[in-house]
This record gives structure tokens, sequence and C-alpha cells, in this order.
């Protein structure tokens, strides 16, 4: 049954009726984190903050933080980093194994939301992010809009940056987790901190997560280690080394084949739709998914998805003087990844309306990442005359070697209900590598005009010499999709944030992005060599809090505007001119504590997005005026906790999560439909070390397509079924 947004209002009303488990900090919280002796910091934070450098907190920055602390998602279950992220207003997740990933806000979806790490850029999203384990991690932090004025190319919806646990000091301290759910889930996960010496402290995390799939032979497994050692003589010198390990094998599941209605004798009813302009094969006609398909996987047999990536780094901050703070992040990541499967699945029409058949294609591609960079800046706090000013000045350089090799073996034909899985095969090899140079200069100011008054500037200038090859399969240099090309963009902000009272905080800003033409500079070739697209967007808010931090809020409207784009629409297609890309929408967060025991966390979010001119002849696709694949126009979440149900050491809870209607792709010819999930959980705590905790996430066990990759666009990516998980975690 298709539920929508009225019905998920009501829902919401309901469920925040029941009790809950103590909610944790919400992503818009105002305050200052007081740290106490022993507890676990952020002694040295990402070289690169995800809002800025400058050390603002939420209420001086002027725009849009969402930030989810360890303890919320630990409380709420979310094991990865994408379901974190989508419980934070106006973000959606999804993506396919080739693209293991991805999210979309503020109409932006794919490559135009940068991914990081301890605040580093290594590359696309669609290529460099990874399925990720949130045990490790001690927050998942989202900066919305444009930020290529602090990382660089791309970012235009926003940047998703998830941070490691610090090392910790004194005495030491062990957490663990082990968690155990349907369809064969296991998670275990084991930390360590505590002081080596007075002046050395020490952090270490390894956690895996595996799965057999809720799609027949789709098992999946993903490993985190991370270690981190602080050295810290003095209050004015501190230094980090810390290392990344990551060992991932994603889901196999590309997708369920869309097949006509005609076909399907037990169509998922309240999934999805299709203009009868749809086409798949040449064949116009409405599509729908077929149940008797729902559970079945069309890869190979010995298909191939892995990763696994390391990461060293070298963190020193210094004091020389007062008021000057000198950083510098050194830094080396190396991946290798291996994708070998059939991916795209193509209904074939049978004799009958009732028969048919689904063509595989074939691809490989193999990636060797190397990227080494270093990043310097000075700070400095000083008077402007009477006015305090804080101002950052730095140089960011990096150095990369990308080597993608990739083939095509022939396609083949396999039964929709009974897949015989069979095998790759073979096909020559094509290399395309690909190197970069990248300097930039940076700048971020922090004015206060008056006590109540802040003015926030920043700005980048990027050198880029990109040098991209290509070589066909006998090793033959191809000169013709060949090229080299320098890059100078130049993006900046600027903003202001007013303390009407202690508690109201208004703020204004406008900020400029660029990000590459084809959105993934990775895949550049000859025929793509144009300048980068431009960006802009104006945001305008307020952050509040009442006295004693019993509630607080977040509102913020926005208008973001893209030029010049370059784009393909799908795999193999020749570049389509868009012309532009706009969006404008609402955000609203907000938490409240009822009583003591009783905390209700809820967020909504409404974007209006559109294309502008976009004409695809060789697709026959004419796009103008539709909104992108995978936005949805309403999103929403809300959840609430109880604790100390009936004097018991009881944690009773459940959170609401609303999707609205989505477009599977450009031409808007595929209805995603709007889905509502509900999830509940409880928490025992045997002691105040020992907790139990039982959940269960789709409790209605909704059929939802979670994503539409429009790469792959005979076929759906359909939501996890209802999950069930019993868990218990340690810390002593």
């Amino acid at each position: 049954m298709c539920i929508d947004f009225r019905s998920a209002v009501a829902a919401a009303a309901i469920l925040c009726a029941l009790p809950g488990a103590a909610a944790a900090q919400q992503a818009s919280t105002l305050s200052e984190v007081v740290v106490t002796a022993g507890e676990r910091v952020r002694a040295l934070e990402q070289f690169t903050p995800t809002s800025s450098r400058l050390g603002l907190s939420a209420r001086e920055t002027p725009a849009t933080l969402d930030v989810m602390d360890s303890n919320t998602i630990l409380t709420r279950g979310f094991l990865t980093v994408g379901q974190a992220a989508a419980s934070l207003p106006g973000v959606t997740t999804g993506g396919s194994p080739g693209d293991a990933a991805l999210y979309s806000m503020r109409g932006f979806s794919g490559n135009q939301i940068s991914t990081l790490h301890n605040g580093l850029y290594i590359g696309p999203a669609n290529m460099t992010n990874r399925p990720q384990n949130t045990f490790n991690l001690e927050t998942v932090e989202i900066l919305k809009g444009p930020a290529s004025v602090l990382y660089g190319q791309g970012a235009i919806g926003g940047a998703v940056n998830v941070t490691n646990k610090a090392p910790m000091f004194g005495k030491p301290q062990f957490n663990t987790l082990a968690a155990f759910g349907d369809f064969g889930t296991t998670t275990l996960g084991f930390g360590m901190g505590g002081g080596l010496t007075e002046e050395i402290g020490a952090r270490f995390d390894i956690s895996r997560t595996s799965t057999d799939g809720y799609v027949d032979r789709a098992d999946e497994s993903a490993l985190n280690v991370t270690l981190s050692l602080e050295w810290k003589p003095s209050d004015d010198f501190q230094a980090q080394f810390s290392v990344d390990f990551g060992e991932d094998r994603p889901s196999p599941y590309w997708g369920t084949p869309l097949v006509p209605t005609a076909f399907a004798t037990s169509p998922l009813d309240g999934v999805l739709s299709t203009d009868p302009g749809f086409t798949i094969g040449g064949v116009p006609g409405t599509y729908t998914i077929d149940a008797r398909m729902r559970d079945r996987n069309y890869n190979v047999a010995d298909y191939k998805i892995y990763n696994r990536q390391i990461w060293p780094q070298l963190y020193v901050k210094w004091k020389p003087a007062e008021g000057v703070t000198l950083q510098n992040f050194l830094y080396y990541f190396t991946a290798q990844r291996r994708w070998i499967n059939a991916e795209t699945y193509t209904f074939i029409q049978g004799p009958t309306p009732t028969t048919g058949t689904i063509d595989r294609d074939r691809f490989f591609v193999f990636h060797e990442q190397d990227l080494w960079g270093d990043q310097f800046s000075a700070t400095f706090d000083h008077k402007l005359g009477a006015m305090t000013n804080k101002l950052v000045v730095g140089i960011d350089f990096s150095h990369l070697d990308f080597l993608r090799t990739r083939g095509f073996p022939a396609n083949d034909q396999v039964d929709p209900f009974n897949p015989n899985p069979g095998l790759f095969g073979v096909d020559a090899k094509r290399n395309s590598p690909t190197k970069w140079d990248s300097v930039a200069l940076f700048v971020e100011d922090a004015l206060d005009l008056t006590e109540d008054l802040k003015l926030i500037l920043g700005g980048r200038y990027d050198n880029l010499d990109l040098d991209r090859k290509n070589f066909g399969p006998t090793g033959a240099f191809l000169p013709a999709t060949s090229f080299s090309r320098t890059y100078n963009p130049s993006t900046w902000r600027v903003g202001m944030v007013y303390d009407l009272t202690p508690l109201i905080t208004p703020y204004v800003s406008y900020t400029t992005g660029k990000d590459p033409v084809g959105n993934n500079i990775f895949l550049v070739n000859a025929g793509e060599n144009f300048d980068l697209s431009e960006s802009s967007q104006f945001e305008a808010g307020v952050k509040a809090s009442l006295p004693d931090n019993r509630a607080s809020l977040t509102a913020a409207i926005y208008n973001i505007e893209r030029e010049n784009i370059l784009t393909q629409v799908t795999v193999g297609g020749a570049l389509t001119n868009i012309g532009s890309q706009k969006s404008r929408g609402v955000e609203i967060a907000g938490d409240i504590r009822l009583t003591d025991n009783w905390t209700v966390d809820a967020n909504v979010a409404y974007v209006d997005a559109e294309f502008g001119n976009f004409v695809d002849p060789a697709f026959n696709i004419n796009a103008t005026g539709n909104r992108p694949p995978d936005v949805p126009e309403w999103t929403a979440n809300l959840w609430t906790s109880v604790s100390e149900v009936a004097g018991l050491p009881l944690t009773l809870g459940g959170g609401l999560r609303y999707v609205g209607q989505r477009f599977g792709n450009s031409a808007n010819t595929l209805d995603l439909k709007p889905y509502t999930l509900v999830n509940v959980y409880a928490t025992y705590d045997v002691t105040p070390s020992v907790s139990l905790t039982a959940r269960v996430d789709n409790l209605f066990d909704k059929d939802y397509a979670q994503w539409a990759d429009q790469f792959y666009p005979t076929e759906v990516i359909l939501g996890r079924p209802r999950y069930l998980e019993v868990s218990v975690a340690t810390k002593f």
C-alpha cells in the first residue's frame, strides 16, 4: 500500500505518542560541547573541518551544518554511514554496486555531492566512496550547498564528511558491539583508547559487517580498521599520526529489471509506474516490477566487487606565538578496486506477452589509485581596530595517479525467474591513466563587526593540471580521445551571522562552486575538453534554542543555480548540453525534551528542482523543466524516545522516515512512488556498562524503490524488506 505525505504526517503524530530510546544529540544542536576529564574528544580535528577552518560553532556558521554523533548513531542502530546520513534533513541515499554510496540533497545527486573522510577529498563520489561502518566514527557531518571554497572541485549540493574517533588520554577505556540480524547479518566491533604515557594518547577501532543480502547470491562485507596516536608534549604543540584501512566486498545486486505490465502476473503495487512514452529496448509501453523476480539476482556466478584502501596521515598543530597557529596535514591514499559483473538487465519480449528473457551485458573495470598531498595553514587571531578578527591562509597540494582498466565481453540472455548465473568470460583490456597536479591557495576570515554581528568571508584559487590518456585493446595510444588541460577555478563565499538575542541567531550567505564537465574528472575525454560548470547558492536561515537547551530549532531557505553544464545521460552516450539546473527549497529541523525522559527529534525538507535547457537528440530526450533523477520534493524524519519506562532501565523508541515521489530518469517517464518506513527499538541496560537492544526496521515490510541509476535505465534498486536485529553493546 502506498502511503502519501498526509498519511506520513498522521503516522508521525501517532509515533510521537510512542515511548522511545534515549535520543542522542540532534544534528542541529547549537550549544557548545563541554568535555569532562577522561572523555573521548576530537583532540585534533580534521585539517579541513566540515564547515570552516575558522573553528566556528554551529551557531556562528552562516550555513546549514547537520551533525550526528556516535552516541546517536549507536542508539538508532545505524550500522552504515548511508543509514545515518539519510536520517538528516533533506538527504536520501542509494546507488548501485558501481556507485557504492551516493547521496541526493538540495536537488543534486551523485558527484555533485562530495564525500570526505576527515575532511579529505579523494575523488569523485561515484568512484571512490565506499560502504563504511559507523563503529569507527565519531561523527557524520553534512554541509549543505556549494562547498568548493573548502574542498575544490565539486560539492554543489553539499558535502558529506565522516570523522574518526580520536585518541584518548588517561585511564584506558574499551567498547564493543555485537549485532545479529535477518538475512545472515552480523556486525562486530571492538574499540579501545587511553594514554600510553602522560604525553601520548591512543585509539584503536576495528569493525566488520557482513550479510547474505535480501536478494539471492548478494552477500557483502566491509572491514574498517583505524589506529591513531597523539603526542602532546605541551599546550602549544600537538602531533597526530593515524592509519585507516578498509576492505569491502559490496553487494552484487545491481537492480531488479523492469518488465511490461502484461508480463507481470504479480506486480509490486505502489513501487513505481511508467508513462506510455517509456521505452526498453526501443519498445514503448508501461512497465513494472514483477514480485516473482523480487529476490532474483541476475549477476554472473564468478562476479567480483572488491576494494582495499589504506590511508596514513600525519597532522601537526603548533602555536609559536600568542594568536598564531600553524597546522600541517601530510597524507597518502592508495586504493585498488575491482568490478567483474553483468550489470545491465534488459527485458526482451518473447513470442507471447507472457514470455521473455533478460539480456545481460558484461563489464569489468579495475582501479589503481595513488594520491598524496600536503595542506598547510596559518591562523591569526588579532584585532582590526576595536574589532576581533580571525584569519586563515593556506596552501593545498595534491598529486594523483589513477589507472582505469576496463573491457566489455559479449552479452547473453537468461530466464527471468530462474536465471542461470553462468560465467563472465574474457575480453581485451583498455587502459586509461589519469594524472593531476593540483595547487590551491585558500583564505577564510571571521570579523566581529559588532559584539553581535559577524562577517564570514572565504576564497579559493586552484591550479589543476590534468593529463588524461586512453589506450585501445591492443595497447595502442588513442590521441583522438586523450588530452591535457589546466583548469584555474576560483570560488568564494560571504556570510553574516547576527545574534538577535542570546538564543536566536539569523544568518545569510552567498556561496559559489565549480565542478568538472561530465561530473567525473577521472573520466573526461577529449570530447569533454570544456570549462568547469559554475554554481552559486543564496541561503538565509535562523538557529534558535531555549535557555535550558530543552529545545533547539534550525530553519533555512535556499536557491542554487548551476550553469554551463555538459553531461552524459547514459553510459556511452554523447555529451548533452543541459544548459542549467536550479533548485530552491526549505529545510527545518528541531528537537525538544518534553520531559526529563521523553524527547522528540524531527526534520522536514522541501525542494523544487528542475533542469534548464536539456535536449538530447541522440537519445530522444527533452528534459527541459524536468526534475533531476532521484530528487524527492518532500522528505521527513521523526524520532522519539522515552527512557526509564515503568521505572526500569528500559528505553523504548521509534522513528519514521518519509521519502516523496521521485523520478528514475531525466525524461521523468519512470515514476518512483513515495514511501514511509517505520522503525522501532527497545534497549535494556543490564548494567551501566552493558546494554541489550532489539530493533525492527521497516516494521510494515514496505516494498519500495530506493534508487534508480540513470546509467542503468532498465532496472531499479529495491529497498530492504522488514529487518529484525538484536545487539549487545558494552563500554567499560
